[in-house]
């Protein structure tokens, strides 16, 4: 039998999570099980809605402010001025969902019947000697927090205007969309790039492969939504924790990966594959992208002619040049790729490496099952092409 270890307390575990497959899911008992849902919720199946309550709760659990926008405007650090201030709110949620044992789903129910405040004062009262805690006795002075945002109402009608916030540090700037859009159109297309994955970040989106941001800032790399999602979850911490500038230097200095290991980040980062092959390439740097991820957009865009962003010799190398006068092989080659990249099994760099060997067709069709006569369409009849690309 396997050693698995509880995800809350490491002792040995004899008790798997029912409602997914998560393969860590494993715990000693019911209790710790009950206490690390809030975490586990989110790499879990939940039948309802996950609420903002366990965003604070995975905050508490990261150590760093919650990433949802949400999760900010409800439990008051939207309304926070200061890197000081957030820290000692995030305190605050720790003793009360890690030392008073409050459940989210507790906290969550205080916000909605609108006295979380005064239920934060009744529990501290309660507890001897709680009072006299640093974080209570700012919370006495900094209760206006969790009151409504006033702001509410323009941003979420003009979410165009969150991005711009961070760039300037001012949540009370309120440009029109003509004024912020007159001030990037002489932006260089790098800071363009770092603008428009705030605009999406801020919003709750992630990037779509007709976007610039989704190549440049590693959202090619995902398999599935739920990487997506966690590459979306990094990058909202660093925004919470990094000015715009610092992000865009990084994002310049193809150092975006140290960044996110400085923001506590490494151990997401790293569970996403090849992220940081990507984005080693990224600003002024000279190393190229591999040509592996410019065939992965190609073949998600559905469009039947190579956008004008992907160099054409990236496409060559993947039996394209086959087929270029045939609509009906190029569509059927795209749909192998899409296969392909959709495969739990499928390693785009193993790819890359496979095509730049002349291997391509042996390669997918370990991968995926393929017809035969896809051994000619991948098939590059001019092998030099690939000295550009390695």
């Amino acid at each position: 039998m396997l050693d698995r270890k509880c995800e809350k307390c490491m002792e040995p575990a004899t008790r798997r999570c029912s409602g997914c497959k998560d393969r860590k899911a494993w715990y000693c008992s019911e209790r710790c099980q009950r206490k690390y849902w809030p975490i586990h919720i989110f790499d879990c199946n939940p039948t309802k809605p996950i609420n903002s309550a366990y965003q604070i709760a995975q905050a508490v659990h990261l150590a760093r402010t919650p990433f949802d926008l949400q999760a900010q405007q409800d439990y008051g650090f939207y309304n926070a001025k200061s890197a000081e201030d957030k820290r000692m709110l995030l305190c605050l949620y720790e003793i009360l969902l890690v030392g008073f044992e409050v459940e989210s789903k507790v906290l969550h129910s205080w916000r909605t019947r609108d006295n979380l405040a005064e239920r934060i004062k009744a529990i501290f009262q309660a507890v001897p000697g709680a009072t006299r805690l640093l974080p209570f006795l700012w919370f006495l002075e900094h209760q206006s927090l969790l009151e409504p945002l006033s702001i509410i109402g323009p941003e979420l009608s003009r979410p165009s205007v969150l991005p711009w916030r961070y760039l300037v540090d001012d949540i009370s700037a309120d440009p029109t969309d003509a004024e912020i859009n007159a001030v990037r159109s002489g932006w260089p297309e790098d800071k363009k790039q770092c603008y428009e994955l705030f605009g999406l970040n801020l919003s709750q989106f992630n990037p779509i492969p007709e976007l610039p941001s989704w190549m440049y800032f590693g959202f090619c790399t995902c398999r599935v939504a739920e990487e997506s999602a966690r590459l979306g979850r990094i990058y909202r911490v660093m925004i919470e924790n990094c000015k715009f500038d610092e992000i865009l230097a990084a994002f310049r200095a193809s150092s975006l990966s140290t960044l996110m290991d400085e923001c506590g980040l490494r151990a997401m980062r790293e569970s996403l594959p090849h992220l940081q092959e990507v984005l080693s390439c990224t600003g002024s740097t000279p190393k190229k992208f591999k040509s592996v991820w410019w065939l992965k957009l190609y073949v998600l865009v559905g469009d039947n002619e190579i956008p004008k962003s992907i160099p054409a010799v990236a496409i060559i190398a993947y039996g394209f040049a086959n087929c270029l006068d045939q609509p009906r092989e190029q569509e059927d080659l795209k749909e192998v790729y899409r296969r392909f990249f959709e495969s739990e099994k499928g390693d785009p760099i193993a790819l890359h490496d496979a095509a730049m060997a002349g291997r391509t067709f042996d390669y997918v069709g370990g991968v995926i099952k393929l017809k035969k006569k896809f051994r000619r369409l991948m098939t590059l009849n001019h092998p030099h092409v690939l000295d550009s690309l390695r």
